[in-house]
């Protein structure tokens, strides 16, 4: 037979359940604006009941009920929609963040505008040809300096700017690692709280919140996998890393790499081995600082020296109005211009210490023309193989590349398959129909971006044919790799360019003694006196030829900038590749943001707080704590009456 006071203890459970139950959905209700909140359910059980099966228990029927229990506060979420909602966010992130700089790209291009460097390399294509066709005078030998040195504040503007863009995704970058070291050590400390809690047998559920609010921000930021087979720990990867592992933490640092410019490489911090990235904000940060940015400087980097070059070129050879000649139009800082005088010398001019220790190790050279007139229709009645080296980025060595010529093949010929084989140079014929090679950029280090790295040739194509090499043959060839190289060349000095300082386009001028004197621009062509090539007298006042060569090489010339054919090809590909990039970023950022959106949605089905819901159960309990509160006075009036009412 059950206590009399058997009912006490019951009703008492029934309104402790129930109250507990409508504190629960008080919390569910004012939580319902947390997109972070994962509503909680309150589980009921009945405690054991009264008797168990056994001999001596009491001859009643049936057993007895204890009323309810609370077996646990349970959190309603599921981890396969957090799983795929980091997985989204990394890949948010890393194409809004993309879309952000690339879009700060544009702007500092530009285009269309009328302040941009293809309308002002248009301006300054057009006062060359107004030059060609009034040399003598001096008011448009004054509209050209004034164009060409728009032009190079241009280049600059331009530099400044994307070096400015990418010092700012370094600082970004920066900022990113604190945000993501101080996220793992939140996490950290939250692991230490939780698994303490979970000890005591609590269901720590609003730090459970917290902390899966923390790894999804932490996604934003950086790709990382939660492990959760473990179910006193969780684990954060970045790659196959874990930055935390319950309550062990590891956490990243930066680095400066020389071989960067000093920008910062991401390593662990325990053992200085570089973070895997797959995704996320510092991925693409990342990417655009080294990549994305630093191939548009790069770019104007080639756009200018390619510029600079084939105006002098062209400049060199021509007369201005006094007569001088060999003057260039542009002025760059070469890469051998601090080296010491013992190394100037003809047979050490181009020669440059690169580890700074003292002693020059390599050669510097960015353009070289041959000495011979070249017909490049006409057969070469030679064969031979032609041997150029250029950077692989898959093997991370340099490779040669080899370009065999025939008797029946003309140089016309031979220089297209030098230009389509993209063996780290260019070949073209300039004004005066001799062959020149040119340095076309590669991703070994910036320090090499304008040197030719090797030229050999088996035959007497680039020897007897065209005057390029002294001798065929390994012996004859040239290779950045030794000092004394230039030697190697048969022509002199004036026809062969040292390769420029890092980054020309940051210091690229008009030469200041045009600057100061007009009259020394060489519009004029001259005259070919002995019919070899060297036009090496002056032709008067009235020849614009000069300025016309230079004017069409401008537009319309062959030159190569890069593995384009002219400044217009090149610089169109520029903005082409530019704009659809920055497209493709725009497109993928909103398709995440849109799939994100919808992922959330479906969370929120499972784990949100619908208040409909919530009133209804609001309301089923409050009836159930005051059905329990009745019972509680029943049993009370019924004590009443055997303990206060039955007299003997």
């Amino acid at each position: 037979m059950g206590s009399t006071f058997g009912g006490l203890e019951i009703t008492k459970r029934g309104l402790i359940v129930h109250q507990t139950a409508i504190q629960t959905t008080g919390h569910n209700i004012s939580n319902a604006s947390n997109e972070n909140y994962a509503r909680q359910r309150v589980n009921l059980d009945t405690m054991d009941p009264l008797y168990e099966p056994s001999l001596t228990r009491s001859n009643s029927p049936g057993q007895l009920g204890q009323g309810p229990k609370i077996l646990s506060i349970e959190r309603i979420r599921d981890a396969f929609y957090d799983d795929q909602i980091i997985a989204t966010t990394e890949e948010k992130s890393f194409w809004e963040t993309k879309q952000q700089y690339l879009y700060q790209i544009e702007k500092i291009f530009n285009e269309p505008s009328d302040n941009t460097l293809r309308h002002l390399t248009d301006e300054f294509w057009s006062s060359w040809q107004d030059l060609a066709n009034y040399p003598s005078e001096l008011s448009h030998r004054e509209v050209v300096i004034e164009r060409a040195q728009a032009l190079v504040s241009k280049i600059g503007d331009t530099y400044n700017k994307l070096r400015d863009l990418r010092e700012r995704a370094e600082l970004d970058i920066q900022d990113t690692v604190k945000l993501i070291n101080t996220y793992a050590k939140e996490i950290q400390e939250l692991n230490n709280k939780i698994v303490k809690l979970q000890a005591l047998g609590d269901n720590p559920n609003d730090l459970l919140d917290r902390r899966d609010a923390i790894i999804e921000k932490l996604s934003d930021l950086v790709n990382i996998r939660v492990g959760r087979g473990d179910k006193d720990e969780i684990f954060v990867f970045i790659g196959e890393q874990a930055l935390v592992q319950g309550q062990i933490l590891r956490q990243l640092k930066l680095v400066p790499d020389p071989k960067k410019e000093g920008m910062s490489e991401i390593v662990w911090e325990h053992n200085d081995k570089s973070v895997v990235l797959s995704g996320g904000k510092l991925l693409s940060l990342k990417e655009l600082r080294d990549k994305d940015i630093l191939s548009r400087i790069y770019s104007l980097d080639e756009f200018s020296m390619n510029l600079a070059d084939m105006i002098n070129e062209i400049h060199k050879d021509g007369f201005g109005l006094d007569g001088s000649t060999n003057l260039n139009f542009f002025e760059y800082r070469s890469i051998t211009d601090d080296a010491n005088a013992s190394f100037r010398p003809q047979d050490h001019y181009g020669d440059y210490d690169f580890n700074l220790d003292g002693t020059p190790e390599i050669t510097a050279i960015f353009r070289v023309s041959g000495t011979k007139k070249i017909d490049p229709q006409r057969k070469l009645g030679i064969n031979g193989t032609l041997t150029f080296t250029k950077w692989d980025d898959n093997t991370k060595n340099y490779v040669n590349i080899q370009i065999s010529y025939n008797a029946d093949e003309t140089l016309e010929q031979i220089i297209k398959k030098i230009n389509d084989s993209k063996a780290g140079v260019v070949a073209y014929l300039n004004q005066d129909n001799q062959l020149s090679f040119k340095a076309a950029r590669e991703s070994d280090d910036v320090k090499y971006n304008f040197f030719i790295k090797h030229l050999e040739d088996s035959g007497d194509l680039l020897v007897g044919y065209t005057g390029v090499l002294k001798a065929s043959g390994p012996a004859g060839a040239f290779d950045f790799r030794r000092t004394g190289e230039i030697a190697k060349f048969q022509n002199t000095l004036e026809n062969i360019t040292i390769a420029p300082l890092y980054h020309p386009a940051g210091h690229i001028k008009v030469n200041e003694v045009i600057l100061r004197d007009p009259s020394k621009i060489a519009a004029s062509r001259g005259i070919d006196i002995n019919g070899t090539g060297d036009y090496n007298l002056s032709n008067g006042l009235a020849d614009g030829e000069n300025a016309l060569l230079i004017a069409r090489a401008l537009k319309q010339g062959k030159h190569h900038i890069g593995y384009a054919e002219n400044i217009t090809q090149f610089y169109n590909a520029l903005i082409a590749r530019l704009g659809t990039e920055s497209r493709k970023a725009e497109d993928l950022a909103q398709h995440n943001k849109d799939h994100l959106l919808a992922l959330k949605n479906q969370r929120q089905s499972v784990m949100g707080v619908n208040l409909d819901e919530e009133m209804a159960s609001l309301v089923q309990f409050q009836h159930a704590y005051n059905a329990s509160a009745r019972t509680l006075r029943t049993m009370d009036e019924l004590l009443d009456v055997i303990i206060n009412r039955l007299k003997s």
